[in-house]
């Protein structure tokens, strides 16, 4: 378990009464299907042409998975809901790989959960000051003052999104 940080209304998950974020039904686990093979082909930068078809052989593969998931058994995928970090390239319906297991940090993406309302927002310490500022221009930052109840659930760790192709 995560230390609680050092102002009063910040709590790292499992140190508030709030719900985890397992509980959510929009959650979902980062746990690889052992059916399925999840290695890709990566093309070279200085590749002429894309890579052929998958192949037995896995060098020169990636496994997306592996790539994004840092801690499997402390992580979660949640959707994001609106536009609050479309300057930081995360779109609405975007899918984040969260984990609990990082400390927070000065300039971290995180999910946090202020006063019961889910939110990701970039985490700001000024001095013993605590701010999340959205990476919108029209989304003003929210500074959690003495009483509020501010839990970090997480550090987004990566992305991955569907064009509409």
């Amino acid at each position: 378990m995560s230390p609680q940080l050092a102002l009063p209304f910040v709590a790292i998950v499992g140190a508030s009464s709030s719900a985890p974020p397992e509980a959510l039904p929009e959650v979902r686990r980062t746990r690889r299907s052992s059916l399925r093979r999840t290695a890709m082909p990566v093309s070279p930068r200085s590749a002429e042409a894309p890579p052929g078809p998958a192949t037995d052989d896995t060098r020169g593969c990636i496994d997306v998975h592996d790539y994004l998931v840092r801690h499997d058994e402390a992580s979660f995928i949640v959707e994001m809901r609106g536009d609050a970090m479309t300057g930081a390239g995360i779109l609405d319906g975007d899918m984040l790989i969260v984990d609990k297991r990082i400390q927070p940090a000065h300039g971290h993406i995180v999910l946090a959960c202020v006063n019961g309302e889910r939110l990701v927002r970039r985490l700001h310490h000024r001095g013993r000051k605590t701010a999340l500022q959205a990476e919108h221009p029209d989304i003003p930052e929210i500074q959690p003052e003495d009483g509020s109840e501010l839990t970090i659930w997480g550090v987004v760790v990566g992305e991955f999104k569907r064009f509409g192709v």
